[in-house]
């Protein structure tokens, strides 16, 4: 059973896909982090740059957009002189990197893509029955507008010409509004802002799939109706208002789901787990066996494991929004039919994600190399932030580094004679280390009795040495 749930707050609105009780997809919106990707601007080029084959774009936000040479649709030589181009962003700001932009515009709907730059006619690669294809494909030539190409999207699987005819001309409306207000506005300015997060979730989301979508909220509930009844009146009956008493994301533990979005380690059902450890450019997984020995030999094992790991890795690439560069580190399998297996295994889990993947073959090393779309940034950047402990290192030095650390500067500080005490101030932790013996052998090279306090406000690679005259 698939439901899609949405929590409705001031401060922020997050939509949850479920599946069988697990968490496939999550998408948050804040109200006070406006997400640009797919917006359309009317812009400014600031400069041109040759060297790199992109201009950069004043698009009105904090920081210029990069617009490739290869996402052109005016030409090249007069790019310079032309004052505004009308852009799209493909890809949010990453750290310092502006947003990515394109002049190939395209306006997603339910069932279709429509690209006002483009004379193709195409067919989502989700649909694979070849019959199916002709047909759409069919349909799409025979009412395709006069100007611009058509994607079929997955959910168009089955609709009659009637449905897509409507669509088209919703979108077609649209581009002219856009391109009206394209030359009406003066300046830099946003020409057409993207839905927002439940009526995109309507869009891209809401199919026949879905038993059910509820929303707590009375006031998104009658605008998601009304715009589901504008754009798909067959899936009204889907759209509830939640009324429980129990928060909506604590159903199905939801809200426990997405804490663990940000844990490295995921366990696996046979024993075995997996590590993700995210970088800014790439993402690497390890996979590992842990206590998985049952099976009739080693290599179907390893099968196995690597199997039942690639199901979760598929999962969590989509749970986690992880784009870029992705490595993922099988356990080494030595017979080539099982490296095809995987490989293949894989290549079919991420027909679901809607999401742009590439993936090369394992290699003899284990190791996949694939790239997954980025349009905005990662889950767990969005959630999180650096650890004050370890600053982005993942590690703490140790218990016992700490204590002969701390001894070192012990000895280094007291010099002189006397016989007061010293205050030694130490995250707990640290106090273990520091037994009996451990002082005795301090206080005999310092000839100074010490005092030990705990202290859990204080960080756990910090200290407090008090000498007393």
């Amino acid at each position: 059973m698939k439901e899609i749930l949405a929590n409705c707050t001031e401060d922020e609105i997050r939509v949850a896909i479920v599946e069988d009780g697990r968490l496939t997809d999550f998408f948050i919106e804040r109200q006070n982090e406006e997400n640009i990707v797919n917006n359309i601007y009317k812009s400014k080029v600031v400069s041109v740059l040759d060297g790199i084959q992109a201009a950069f774009v004043n698009i009105g936000v904090k920081k210029n957009g990069y617009l490739p040479f290869s996402e052109l649709t005016v030409n090249r030589a007069e790019l310079s002189k032309t004052k505004h181009l009308l852009v799209q962003v493909t890809k949010g700001p990453l750290g310092t990197k502006g947003s990515k932009l394109t002049q190939q515009i395209s306006l997603p709907g339910h069932y279709l893509v429509y690209m006002p730059s483009s004379l193709n006619i195409g067919i989502s690669k989700n649909i694979s029955d070849e019959k199916e294809r002709f047909r759409l494909k069919s349909i799409i030539e025979e009412i395709r507008p006069q100007i611009g190409g058509i994607i079929v999207r997955s959910e168009g699987v089955g609709k009659e010409k009637n449905v897509f005819k409507q669509e088209i001309k919703y979108l077609t409306r649209l581009w002219d509004t856009i391109n009206k207000k394209f030359e009406s506005t003066q300046g830099v300015a946003l020409v057409h802002r993207d839905l927002r997060l439940v009526f995109k979730t309507v869009r891209d989301y809401l199919n026949e799939e879905v038993s059910a979508f509820y929303i707590d909220s009375k006031d998104e509930f009658e605008d998601t109706l009304y715009f589901v009844e504008m754009i798909s009146p067959k899936y009204k009956d889907k759209i509830h208002l939640y009324k429980g008493k129990t928060p909506i994301f604590d159903i199905n533990n939801i809200e426990q789901q997405i804490t663990n979005i940000k844990n490295q380690k995921i366990k696996l059902a046979s024993g075995g787990y997996i590590i993700i450890q995210e970088a800014e450019t790439l993402c690497a997984i390890d996979v590992n066996s842990g206590k998985f020995t049952k099976g009739c030999g080693l290599d179907d094992i390893i099968l196995k494991t690597n199997t039942e790991a690639l199901h979760e890795i598929a999962a969590q690439l989509r749970l986690r929004n992880i784009g870029g560069i992705i490595v993922i580190d099988l356990i080494d399998m030595r017979r080539s039919q099982d490296r095809k297996k995987v490989y293949k295994l894989l290549v079919d889990l991420v027909k679901k994600d809607k999401a742009k993947t590439e993936i090369l073959p394992v290699t003899k090393l284990g190791l996949i190399e694939m790239t997954r779309q980025r349009k905005s940034e990662s889950m767990v950047n969005f959630l999180s932030e650096t650890c004050p402990y370890c600053e982005g290192s993942g590690n703490v030095l140790s218990r016992e580094t700490m204590a002969i650390k701390i001894k070192k500067e012990l000895i280094k500080l007291v010099t002189r004679g006397g016989e007061q005490p010293v205050r030694l101030i130490i995250h707990p932790d640290i106090a273990e280390e520091f037994d009996e013996d451990f002082l005795k052998g301090i206080e005999e090279r310092i000839h100074r009795k010490i005092t030990v306090e705990s202290n859990f406000q204080i960080h756990r690679e910090d200290y407090r040495i008090i000498l007393s005259n």
